[in-house]
């Protein structure tokens, strides 16, 4: 059985042949197209339009939309075809056959489709809770009338960011769980920790993303078109990062654990049969004893050395890096946000 024969229908992340910076690309300039060709029709339909702010603000508002919904698609994308190549390089490690390995091809990177549609219908619920009760957006979108197609584009905007924001992190929390799992199952080698590496940086290009979404978020910061929801982002933003980093590293710090305890276990008991011989009274005309209890000794202060988490320096600093990134981001469209106030009254 062959992956492509697993792929179920309905997922475009896998049928659309695209890197995942082109297909978030795609996505954004045809939002902008959309948004053009509403206000084209508008203008045929309605006669001359006004636009729901200044010319400069109105154009970097579209341009952010469009930037919000190609880094949320483009994401998942990339989270997506990672888990693949993730899974590929633990294969060695993994005890099961060639079609259950097939399996978790589909399984692992995928939301089961009852989750899909479930988060799909959330999200247009959310998007269209959001653009109708936010004061905020109201207050910018309060001369558009319910036929204008303005205002279905916006509607719709805001449904499309709901539905491909819930699944991203529906997907998140699925491959998460599953990485967790997959960590629990694989064959530990003490001496060749680098392979595990891979439950890291699912963690760190999981934190990728989030900074990535959270920042563009935060360009709307400065604008009258920003909502108040917006305020909550950040908070959910920092929390879920910090579950995305650790998170996928639980199952296998547990086999990491597991291993170097019985090896602990097994070296204690060599050191003890061994010093047993040692302190044995011997014939003084015997040879003299070798080095092996002073070898294991090193030997179980090397083990009790090995980290007990797939994590190494360079991880552990861009991660904490790129979540002050993100967090510099949102205090810096603040304090712009303020400026402008300032300079404005």
């Amino acid at each position: 059985m062959t992956t492509n024969r697993l792929i179920a229908p309905g997922r475009p992340i896998e049928a659309l042949p695209l890197q995942p910076a082109w297909l978030g690309l795609g996505l954004a300039m045809s939002w902008i197209a959309i948004v053009v060709l509403a206000y084209a029709v508008a203008h045929v339909a309605i006669g001359p339009v006004d636009l729901p702010m200044s010319a400069v603000p109105f154009v970097w508002t579209v341009l952010v939309n469009a930037t919000l919904i190609g880094v949320v698609l483009g994401g998942h994308a990339h989270l997506h075809q990672k888990a693949r190549s993730d899974l590929e390089t633990l294969r060695p490690l993994l005890p099961d056959d060639g079609a259950a390995f097939e399996r978790l091809l589909v399984d692992v990177p995928n939301l089961a489709p009852s989750t899909r549609w479930a988060m799909t219908l959330g999200g247009m619920i959310g998007g269209i809770a959001v653009a109708t009760l936010d004061p905020n957006l109201r207050e910018v979108n309060r001369h558009l009338s319910a036929s204008d197609p303005r205002y279905v584009v916006f509607l719709l905007q805001n449904v499309l960011f709901g539905v491909l924001g819930a699944r991203l992190v529906a997907a998140e929390i699925h491959m998460t769980r599953a990485y967790a799992r997959l960590g629990e199952r694989v064959r530990v080698d003490l001496f060749e920790p680098s392979t595990l590496l891979v439950f890291a940086r699912k963690g760190l290009r999981s934190v990728v993303v989030w900074v990535l979404v959270s920042s563009t978020f935060s360009m709307f910061w400065v604008l009258e078109s920003a909502g108040q929801t917006n305020v909550f982002l950040p908070i959910g933003v920092l929390v879920l990062v910090t579950a995305a980093l650790v998170a996928p590293t639980r199952g296998v710090h547990l086999s990491i654990l597991a291993a170097k305890q019985a090896e602990l276990s097994r070296v204690a008991e060599a050191i003890r049969a061994e010093s047993a011989r040692t302190l044995t009274p011997r014939d003084p005309t015997a040879l003299p004893e070798d080095a092996r209890l002073g070898n294991l000794i090193q030997y179980q202060d090397y083990v009790r050395s090995i980290r007990e988490w797939p994590f190494d320096l360079s991880i552990v600093a861009r991660s904490i890096g790129l979540i002050v990134l993100g967090a510099g981001s949102w205090l810096g469209g603040a304090i712009v946000e303020r400026l402008l106030e300032v300079a404005l009254d």
